[in-house]
């Protein structure tokens, strides 16, 4: 006599924990912690060199512009917003607002990467140039790749969220992709006063 295997509706299945107890969750704060650690690393590099040179920046090279930097710094940091709208949206069960939350952050993270496009290409040196062009260009760069890596990593929630993958009671990947979310955004405050506003009032 064979027996027929049992059926589990899909509401039982496990949710991944979604407190803060979850194994991801805890795997994305040791990651933030390690790349917290590399972009202080980074900034006390940029000060060193600073130090050691009688003019910064070095061979004539103008401080940078803040216009568009701190355009662009505003339209990052207020990115934070709908992410943590969306966030806070699927906790309550609500889909709809996680998919603009999500959709309008992505947005504007990528406006982000196209206007440090723009102004670096107008730049008038390389990494190559000195130790000047070659910290900034390395900090920006390691931060830029971090802001293209989280969107690439909003997409894929995006997607899951369009298959109806969320809702209430799991949605711990919403909640590790908004912590991500939020470190590489603050984490370019203290960058854009190394880069922007130190060369001009220290």
């Amino acid at each position: 006599m064979t027996t027929v295997p049992q059926i589990i509706p899909a509401d039982a299945l496990p949710v991944n924990l979604s407190e803060r107890r979850a194994p991801i969750w805890w795997g994305m704060v040791m990651l933030i912690v390690i790349e917290l650690t590399v972009f202080s690393t980074l900034v006390a590099s940029y000060f060193y060199l600073k130090a050691g040179s009688p003019v910064w920046p070095p061979d004539g090279i103008k401080p940078p512009e803040l216009l568009l930097p701190s355009i662009n710094a505003g339209i990052l940091i207020l990115s934070s917003l709908p992410v943590w709208w969306a966030d806070h949206a699927i906790r309550k069960g609500d889909t709809r607002r996680l998919k603009i939350g999500l959709g309008i952050g992505f947005v504007m993270g990528a406006v982000f990467l196209a206007l440090k496009a723009v102004e670096y290409a107008g730049n008038e040196y390389t990494w190559a140039t000195n130790a000047y062009g070659s910290i900034v260009w390395t900090i920006t760069g390691f931060h830029s790749a971090h802001v293209l890596i989280l969107l690439i990593k909003t997409v894929v929630v995006l997607v899951l969220a369009f298959r109806g993958f969320f809702n209430e009671r799991r949605n711990v990947a919403v909640q590790v992709n908004g912590l991500y979310w939020h470190f590489v955004v603050l984490v370019w405050i203290p960058l854009f006063a190394a880069l922007y506003l130190s060369p001009r009032f220290l």
